[in-house]
Order: C-alpha cells, then sequence, then structure tokens
C-alpha cells in the first residue's frame, strides 16, 4: 500500500479473472503518469500528464477535449488568483 493514498501496485498478469472480461476491464488503465518518464510509447488516446494525474501538465500525446478541459481549468484558476492578488 502507499502511505493512505489507496494504492496499491498489482501487474494484473499475477490475477487470474478466469475468462471474465468485465472483470478484466476494471483494471485498464484511465491515464498515464509521469509519462516525459516513459521507457515506451503508448499510443492509447489516454490522458498523459508530466507527473500526477489533474496537477501536472498534460502532454501532446493526449485527447485534445481533454487538453482544452484543462487548459480552461489552468486560466480560470490563474483568473481567480489575480483577482485574490488585487484585493
Amino acid at each position: 500500500m502507499d502511505e493512505g493514498r489507496n494504492m496499491i501496485l498489482l501487474f494484473p498478469s499475477l490475477i487470474h479473472f478466469h475468462g471474465n472480461k468485465e472483470d478484466m476491464k476494471n483494471f485498464d488503465p484511465s491515464c498515464h503518469m509521469f509519462y516525459q518518464h516513459r521507457v515506451v510509447d503508448i499510443p492509447d488516446g489516454k490522458p498523459k500528464w508530466t507527473g500526477m494525474n489533474d496537477s501536472s501538465d498534460l502532454i501532446e500525446d493526449s485527447p485534445p477535449e481533454l487538453k482544452k478541459r484543462k487548459r480552461e481549468e489552468d486560466e480560470k484558476s490563474k483568473n481567480e488568483d489575480g483577482k485574490d492578488n488585487k484585493r
């Protein structure tokens, strides 16, 4: 386990699913973290982050709609920070 983060490193190839495809889908990745340090490219259309997901930058290979949403959130955050600093 990872210091209270409710995360465990478990390789799906070690689990015997007994042919149940639905259970196997539970182990599909939802994103790739620390992708800039990758060993191989994975062109799967999943979001790729430079660090931890949602708190780092998206890498170019990420889906366009996700990059747009992240950019909009960053701009909104900057605008809110700017308003707070003017007080």
